[in-house]
């Protein structure tokens, strides 16, 4: 579990991407917040990409960011409500689909809202959390980790999703001061829990502003360990109301990813 702790309002938590990267280890399991290709930190997930690290637990209401660290080698398993691109590239996401069908990394797969609740339960301290969803559902089958449960007051039958408490989450926001409050315009989604849940939290932000300027904290300076200011930092996605879906970007993305030596070249020379 995650050591809880008030740090000073005066601690400066702002660092740069090799600072941030380099507190990430090989088999380490990272939850990117986001939705699709919604406000995703693709300024820290490509140099992820970019970087030696494997063997990751990846975790991501997933579009760009799950399926470009599959293409580079870096995912060994990976836990999703689904794999979307929503900002207008063409067909599927190619690395993740080709891992699929090949069976080259495991894959849990659930609804929305147990992938959410599995945090819910982490920030809250509670080894699991119930609900509705699943019941008679292959759901079950396909996570046999899984357990039903008793309400003992009206004797209905639940899904327990187990508390999941990831080593890092990366969150990307509108703005952020530098000690690690962070405000985002538009669906935070379920970034907030991300944040309560983790070991190790990442804030990337499009602009650092000064303490005392934010008007209301999404994610809150007491769970963040670092703040990267990463202009364009969703990018080749959206971040709203700065910058909408960039689509060449999107499809020169998926044309790459069709070829391993290509999508290799593309990442180290034309991701920025």
């Amino acid at each position: 579990q995650r050591q809880m702790c008030i740090r000073d309002r005066s601690i400066d938590k702002v660092a740069n991407l090799d600072e941030v990267i380099s507190r990430i280890k090989d088999g380490d399991s990272i939850v990117i917040g986001g939705w699709g290709d919604i406000r995703k930190p693709m300024a820290l997930v490509k140099a992820i990409a970019k970087s030696s690290l494997k063997d990751l637990t990846i975790l991501s209401c997933a579009a760009f960011d799950l399926d470009l660290l599959i293409g580079m080698g870096k995912v060994k398993k990976a836990i999703f409500p689904f794999v979307a691109f929503d900002g207008g590239a063409p067909g599927r996401a190619p690395n993740f689909v080709k891992a699929r069908q090949e069976g080259v990394i495991e894959m849990n797969e659930m609804d929305e809202y147990m992938f959410c609740s599995q945090f819910k339960a982490a920030a809250e301290r509670i080894p699991f959390y119930p609900v509705r969803g699943g019941i008679g559902t292959d759901i079950l089958t396909i996570n046999p980790y899984m357990k039903t449960i008793c309400d003992p007051y009206s004797h209905e039958t639940l899904l327990a999703v187990p508390s999941y408490v990831p080593d890092h989450a990366l969150i990307h926001v509108n703005e952020a001061d530098k000690c690690g409050n962070g405000r985002i315009i538009g669906d935070s989604f379920f970034d907030s829990w991300y944040a309560k849940a983790a070991r190790n939290v990442i804030v990337s932000c499009e602009r650092i502003v000064p303490v005392g300027e934010l008007q209301h904290g999404d994610i809150l300076s007491i769970y963040v360990d670092d703040v990267v200011e990463t202009p364009s930092g969703a990018h080749p996605g959206s971040c709203y109301p700065e910058y909408s879906f960039d689509s060449k970007a999107c499809a020169n993305y998926v044309e790459a990813a069709a070829n391993p030596e290509v999508m290799t070249e593309y990442v180290l020379d034309s991701l920025s």
